[in-house]
């Protein structure tokens, strides 16, 4: 977090270790909120494992895309959008091994492939083939969201 200070990325929230009562014993940070994040700065391009949330800031998509996917890690993602077109591209074009549609990037389902793309996670994924098949029964689903009347019987 000093590092992120001195390169320039303003403190919105947070930003110090925790010293009060109890958590004055251990080491402790505040949940804190970076704005003001460049992708070249070491807060984008290291992973920090605490509560620190950088904020950068994209003009449209297709910059959003450069910087999301100019980091060396690519565990999960998530786009908020009503443009099925939008997430189709994002979906396609995204260096993540997760990717989430509409919602937050926390959890996840302990019967799908876990892991992710580049330089994150380790080794091959979670439960993988074997893993997925134990868990699934095999059911084929074809959906015609057009909400237009089928002619035929033939797709």
């Amino acid at each position: 977090m000093e590092i992120a200070k001195k390169e320039g990325c303003k403190v919105l929230v947070g930003g110090s270790a925790l010293t009060e009562g109890k958590l004055a014993k251990g080491y402790f940070v505040a949940p804190t909120i970076f704005d003001g994040v460049k992708p070249d700065m070491t807060l984008a391009q290291e992973e920090v494992f605490g509560p620190v949330l950088a904020v950068m800031r994209a003009n449209d998509f297709e910059e959003a895309m450069k910087i999301a996917n100019g980091v060396p890690f690519g565990l999960t993602c998530s786009i908020y959008t009503s443009d099925a077109n939008l997430v189709m591209r994002f979906t396609d074009r995204i260096e993540a091994g997760m990717v989430h549609i509409n919602s937050p990037t926390v959890g996840g389902e302990a019967q799908l492939p876990f892991g992710g793309f580049k330089a994150t996670g380790y080794g091959s994924r979670e439960m993988s083939d074997e893993g997925l098949n134990f868990f699934t029964q095999l059911k084929t689903v074809f959906y015609d969201y057009t909400g237009v009347k089928r002619q035929t019987n033939i797709y």
